[in-house]
């Protein structure tokens, strides 16, 4: 099958393939800032390409724009490389976001499944612990802690740092939206199937009930119920490679 379980430490599940894609793209820009250094400093390219013309009237101007661009290219073509190297290091160490709780499941989860910690949408939006594999894609979001929460005549409160109680967004509410931004944005993509995508909320000790648009699920109980979600048959294995590949260039 495409998606076999795999036996890596948490974190390096999906996000293995933009890493590698952010080291490569950086050894290459530093690669060309180097060779674009050499041939300035070592070499006498940019003394006869600014003494190409130097009786004619744009012959000055030619000159100082050859050596404007000489000097600034390579600096620029280096911080590009070591941007991408350190946005490389940032993925492996795990600090582009805090740590998601059924990310760091990843060796619970059924077989043929790969999970990410986090995918960014193009409008703002950024959707925890989504896990893809033959069911579609599933993403968790946690629904605040009992003790900081609660529902008065149908809204949702929450206590913040000075012991007040303010009106919040519903959680389940939020994780449907959620679902929709990300429906949105896959419908974008040129494909000829679609893939679907379903919206859960987590607790210790789940207190709501589920809805028509969002599932509440206990955190143990995420392994089995991914397993128990229906196979999409319309995703084949390339189908599938194409969607990882999508949220992989998110994440």
């Amino acid at each position: 099958m495409l998606y076999q379980r795999r036996e890596h430490l948490p974190g390096t599940t999906m996000r293995s393939a933009a890493v590698a894609s952010l080291m490569c793209a950086g050894v290459g820009w530093l690669a060309i800032g180097l060779v674009a250094a050499w041939i300035v400093f070592f070499t006498p390219l940019l003394d006869r390409a600014a003494g190409l013309a130097p009786r004619s009237p744009a012959g000055p101007l030619f000159g100082a724009i050859a050596w404007a661009v000489a000097l600034t290219a390579p600096t620029a073509f280096v911080v590009l490389g070591l941007s991408r190297l350190a946005g490389a290091v940032a993925h492996l160490r795990g600090r582009t976001g805090p740590r998601r709780p059924v990310h760091a499941m990843a060796r619970r989860l059924p077989a043929g499944v790969e999970s990410l910690p986090s995918i960014h949408l193009p409008d703002g939006r950024t959707i925890p612990d989504v896990v893809l594999g033959p069911h579609g894609i599933a993403f968790f979001e946690p629904l605040p802690p009992p003790v900081a929460s609660r529902q008065v005549g149908g809204r949702w409160e929450a206590r913040f740092s000075d012991g007040r109680w303010r009106p919040i967004e519903n959680p389940l509410d939020r994780a449907a939206r959620d679902a929709d931004g990300l429906r949105r944005f896959l419908a974008e993509d040129d494909r000829d199937f679609v893939v679907k995508v379903h919206p859960v909320v987590t607790a210790t000790l789940p207190q709501v009930e589920r809805t028509d648009t969002c599932a509440v699920v206990a955190l143990a109980d995420v392994p089995g119920w991914i397993a128990a979600l229906p196979a999409q048959r319309s995703l084949s294995p390339a189908r599938l490679q194409h969607v990882r590949e999508v949220l992989d260039r998110i994440a």
